[in-house]
C-alpha cells in the first residue's frame, strides 16, 4: 500500500514511533495531516491568547488566532475578560481589524452589525425593517470562547467545553512558571506591541526545539560562543530538561544554582540600584516559593503544548512569548512579545528590551539563525525521496537520572542533551491525532 492510499491515521500509527525515537517526515508537509490538527489540535487543547497586563481596563481588548481561527479577547465593561471569534455571524467578516486598543463595540465594516465588547449582537441595521420575523440577536452574536481562564496573569482558552481544567493541563509545569511569576516585584507588564513575520515551516518544528532542544546551541549559535556571550563548556554545564504531560517540555534549568550569582556579577557593575533590585527578587522568591524554586531563580526555555514557546534566562532578560500560528502545513506566522517586571529599575528593563532586540527578535542573532533551520528543515522534507526518512530523535533513549535533583524536580527530568521532551510532545501530538474527540 503506498502512501497515496493510506489514510492519515494510517501514516501517523506507522511513521511517529516516539518510543522509538523515530519521526517520519510526512507529518510537517501533508495537507491532510495539517487539516486535522486544526481540528484535533487546536480546538481540543488550551491555547496560550495573551497576559491580562494587556486587559488593563474596561474595554481593553487584543485580537489573537487559535489554530487559524481569529479571535478577540477583551475586558468588558463587567470588568470580566471574554474571548470570541473574530468573525461576524451575518457574512463572516472580521469585526476588530486591530492588533489592540480599548472600545465599547466593535462594528462589521461590510453590513454594519455591531457587538458589544463581551461580543453580543447590539444593533442591526435597519433591523425592523428587514427582518420582519424578528431576528434573535442572542442566536447570532459572536461565537463565544466555552473555556477562558488564566493563570498568573497568563491567559488561555480552548473551544472544548469540555477540556480538562488549566490548572490539570499546566500540572507540574506550573512549579516552573511560578519561578519568573513570583520572582517580578512588580508584577509582569506586557511590553506594548508585538513583532510578526513569516516563516515558511511547520509549526512544529519550532515547538519542539523550545521545548528542550539545548543540542543544536553551540552549532546554530556558535557565533555567540566564538564571541564569549554562550560559555564555551555549555554542553557540560550541569542544566536540565523536564517533560510534562499534555506534551509540554523545559530546558536549561539549574536546579544547582548559579543563575542568581550570575545575575548578582552583572548587577555590580550596573551599580548599588541594581544589585538591590537582584537581591529582592532573589529574597522574594525564598519567601513565596520552595528553596528549590529560589535556587533555581530562572526559568530557561519551554514550550507549552502546542504553540506557545517562552524563555526567562535571568532577572535580567525579559520573559519572552513566542506564538507559531500555523498558516498551513509549510508555512507559519510568528508572533513574538516580551513581559518585563514593572517593579523592575528602569536600567533592567532597559537593559531586558536590549537583549530582546539583539537576540531573540526577527532582527536577533539567535532568531534569524533559528528561522533559517526551520526553514531550512521544511524545505529539505518534503521531497519524495526525503519523506522516506525519518528524523531521528534517540538522544537519551532509554538513559535513566537517578540523583537527588531529579527527586526534588516535578516532571520526567533529563540532562541537558537529550531529547525526552521532543518524544514526549510528538507522543501526546500523536493521541491528539488518533483520538480527536477530546482530552483524557
Amino acid at each position: 500500500m503506498n502512501s497515496q492510499s493510506r489514510s492519515i491515521e494510517d501514516i501517523i500509527r506507522a511513521d511517529v514511533t516516539p518510543a522509538l525515537g523515530l519521526i517520519g517526515r510526512k507529518i510537517f508537509t501533508n495537507p491532510e495531516i495539517y487539516r486535522a490538527e486544526l481540528d484535533r489540535v487546536f480546538t481540543k487543547n488550551w491555547l496560550f491568547l495573551g497576559h491580562e497586563s494587556q486587559l488593563e481596563s474596561p474595554g481593553d481588548f487584543f485580537t489573537n488566532y487559535m489554530g487559524e481561527d481569529p479571535v478577540i479577547v477583551t475586558r468588558g465593561k463587567d470588568n470580566n475578560i471574554h474571548g470570541f471569534l473574530n468573525s461576524c455571524l451575518h457574512r463572516g467578516m472580521k469585526v476588530c481589524r486591530l492588533d489592540a486598543g480599548n472600545a465599547r463595540a466593535f462594528t462589521c465594516i461590510y453590513h454594519g452589525w455591531t457587538y458589544d465588547n463581551a461580543g453580543n449582537l447590539a444593533s442591526v441595521p435597519h433591523e425592523d425593517r428587514i427582518y420582519p420575523n424578528k431576528l434573535d440577536r442572542q442566536k447570532w452574536s459572536l461565537v463565544k470562547i466555552p473555556k477562558l481562564q488564566s493563570y498568573g496573569g497568563f491567559i488561555f482558552g480552548c473551544w472544548d467545553e469540555h477540556c480538562v481544567s488549566l490548572e490539570d493541563y499546566l500540572g507540574d509545569l506550573k512549579f516552573y512558571l511560578d519561578i519568573f511569576i513570583e520572582r517580578a516585584l512588580g508584577g509582569l507588564q506586557a511590553v506594548s506591541g508585538r513583532q510578526r513575520y513569516e516563516c515558511d515551516a511547520n509549526w512544529k518544528i519550532p515547538a519542539d526545539n523550545f521545548a528542550g532542544d539545548d543540542y543544536h546551541v553551540p552549532w546554530t549559535h556558535g557565533s555567540y560562543m566564538k564571541l564569549g556571550v554562550v560559555s564555551d563548556q555549555y554542553i557540560d554545564l550541569p542544566c536540565k530538561t523536564v517533560a510534562f504531560p499534555y506534551g509540554h517540555g523545559i530546558g536549561d534549568i539549574s536546579p544547582g544554582g548559579g543563575v542568581y550569582e550570575a545575575d548578582l556579577a552583572i548587577a555590580e557593575q550596573m551599580g548599588p540600584e541594581v544589585v538591590e533590585y537582584i537581591k529582592a527578587s532573589q529574597a522574594r522568591l525564598q519567601k513565596k516559593l520552595s528553596a528549590v524554586q529560589a535556587k533555581i531563580y530562572a526559568f530557561g526555555h519551554g514550550n507549552i503544548f502546542p504553540n506557545l514557546s517562552l524563555n526567562d534566562f535571568s532577572a535580567l532578560w525579559p520573559v519572552g512569548l513566542y506564538w507559531w500560528h500555523p498558516k498551513g502545513p509549510e508555512n507559519m506566522e510568528v508572533w513574538q512579545m516580551i513581559l518585563i517586571d514593572k517593579g523592575a529599575p528602569e536600567a533592567v528593563n532597559q537593559m531586558a528590551l536590549a537583549k530582546f532586540t539583539h537576540v531573540q527578535s526577527a532582527a536577533g542573532a539567535f532568531g534569524q539563525d533559528d528561522s533559517e533551520n526551520f526553514e531550512q528543515v521544511t524545505q529539505a522534507t518534503r521531497g519524495v525521496i526525503a519523506q522516506q526518512s525519518s528524523f531521528n530523535y534517540q538522544i537519551g533513549l532509554g538513559s535513566v537520572i537517578d540523583d537527588e535533583l531529579q527527586r526534588q524536580l516535578p516532571g520526567e527530568v533529563g540532562p541537558r542533551i537529550s531529547e525526552h521532551c521532543q518524544r514526549n510532545f510528538y507522543q501526546y501530538w500523536k493521541d491528539c491525532m488518533l483520538r480527536g474527540d477530546q482530552l483524557p
